[in-house]
């Protein structure tokens, strides 16, 4: 019982869907227009349009595998494995639909990111700066940039770093859940 609620817990703590759970947003004013202008085509510069589900991908999915590899590789799930060996493909698939249905959800997220980006840039840069960022683009540099900004989530050692963060966030996991679950047990019985 322990397990399987540590597993659960363990899973909803790492989905997709959780890590990406926001807040409900502030009442803020409005950007100046003519700022607001120039942050729309700058953020369609560096994201645009007709390349961020490709972009999503990029940057997320190298991520996300690293997650799960780096859950699986963890004490919790080889105490888990020995209990069930037939658990592990369980979980592994239950995971890759989260990521799949997260990953729809954030493409589809997109054209509101992408206005929301632009309030937040139009809100932040004066319209020189907004104007200075936006040249940089037209430079070679800027367009590297662009182009290979959203591939640099895939690098080796971005993803040894992120597999040593996620081994490391991992150890002691079953431990931490063991707590929490005592903890619910006795919030549950002080009722």
């Amino acid at each position: 019982m322990l397990r399987s609620l540590a597993a659960a817990a363990m899973l909803a703590a790492l989905s997709p869907s959780a890590a990406h759970a926001q807040a409900a947003p502030s009442t803020v004013a409005a950007p100046d227009p003519a700022r607001l202008a120039v942050a729309k085509i700058l953020i369609e510069r560096f994201m645009p349009a007709d390349r961020r589900d490709a972009m999503v991908e990029q940057m997320v999915r190298p991520m996300m595998d690293n997650a799960r590899e780096a859950m699986f590789s963890g004490a919790l799930f080889d105490s888990i494995r020995a209990d069930d060996p037939k658990l592990r493909a369980t979980i592994d698939d239950f995971m890759k639909q989260e990521f799949e249905h997260s990953l729809a959800r954030m493409k589809a997220a997109m054209p509101a990111l992408a206005d929301a980006m632009a309030r937040a840039y139009a809100r932040r840069f004066t319209l020189e700066q907004l104007q200075a960022i936006s040249a940089f683009y037209d430079t070679p540099a800027g367009r590297a940039f662009a182009e290979q900004a959203p591939t640099l989530m895939s690098d080796p050692d971005i993803l040894a770093v992120q597999r040593t963060m996620m081994t490391e966030a991992m150890a002691g996991m079953e431990q931490r859940i063991a707590g929490f679950s005592a903890k619910m047990v006795e919030s549950r019985k002080a009722k």
